[in-house]
């Protein structure tokens, strides 16, 4: 009888394909670099779109999410701030560094422009909710540059913005746990984050090349490209580069949820997506401040 137990079960790859952001511009005040859900056939979950952006003029008027957070980043080099307005009440600028989490949930009016003169480097993010999520009222954090930890070694300077990596605690204010790391590396640097079980993280090299290594696995981005890792075992990512680097990790657990996209809104059925619109022709989720 042969001896199963010699047998080896081969591990299951979790880094995932690498993908190009696509280029996406409007008029001469907007370019980015796009990534969707589909580019990573669901092993982005929560996420469900990435904007890298730089804008410099207004672009886009007031529009309307619901079933998801749609979340700015706002990158450490912009120059000046980024006005948002909402239909919760605010109407703030948001600084070089800041994060601003809009948890759309059943349906939230936002506009968000450059300050005359701005240049802002950030990334837009809209994040699934689940559906218990999707029809509570909207809510927002604002997270200030200067209450974001920074961890530092050598070759390596990594703003921990949301979330938990090594000693450094950022804000926990999301509707679900998030981590996000926007970090920089010199050549040579290696960085290393503890990736808990059952979460997925989604892994992007804003500038220059970044090489990953997760268990045995390992990739290299090349700028504008990212990847993904699938939830598992708890594990190490760790993240070097050859020269100089920017990152942006996310990671979270996934929701595996079916729902409905109808451009910035995520709902569970097609009429929750029906009701959300019919809402806002409707003005029920009030007025954004002038």
């Amino acid at each position: 009888m042969p001896n199963t137990s010699a047998i080896e079960v081969p591990a299951v790859p979790r880094l995932g394909t690498i993908v190009t952001g696509r280029p996406h511009t409007i008029g001469e005040g907007f370019a980015a670099r796009h990534f969707s859900e589909e580019m990573f056939e669901g092993r982005m979950d929560p996420l469900l779109m990435v904007d890298h952006f730089v804008m410099t003029e207004a672009t886009f008027a007031p529009h309307l999410h619901a079933g998801i957070s749609a979340v700015t980043m706002m990158f450490e080099d912009s120059i000046r701030g980024f006005r948002n307005r909402d239909t919760l009440g605010h109407n703030l600028t948001l600084e070089p560094g800041d994060l601003y989490w809009l948890t759309a949930a059943n349906g939230a009016v936002h506009e968000e422009l450059p300050e005359p003169g701005a240049r802002t480097h950030a990334l837009q993010i809209f994040v699934n909710l689940p559906a218990h999520l999707k029809m509570t009222p909207a809510r927002a954090l604002h997270v200030h540059a200067k209450d974001i930890p920074v961890l530092s070694g050598t070759g390596y300077r990594v703003r921990v913005v949301l979330g938990t990596s090594g000693s450094a605690i950022g804000n926990n204010g999301t509707p679900e746990p998030m981590t996000i790391l926007d970090g920089t590396l010199e050549g040579g640097a290696v960085f290393s984050h503890h990736l808990p079980a059952d979460h997925q993280a989604w892994i992007y090299a804003a500038s220059g090349k970044l090489a990953i290594r997760c268990g045995e696995e390992t990739s290299l981005l090349e700028e504008g490209y990212a990847t993904t890792i699938d939830a598992g075992a708890e594990s190490n990512i760790a993240l070097t580069s050859e020269g100089d680097a920017h990152f942006v990790l996310m990671a979270a657990k996934p929701i595996r949820e079916a729902f409905v996209k109808h451009g910035p809104l995520a709902m569970s059925t097609t009429a929750d997506v029906r009701q959300a619109l019919a809402n806002y022709a409707e003005g029920r989720f009030g007025t954004i401040p002038g």
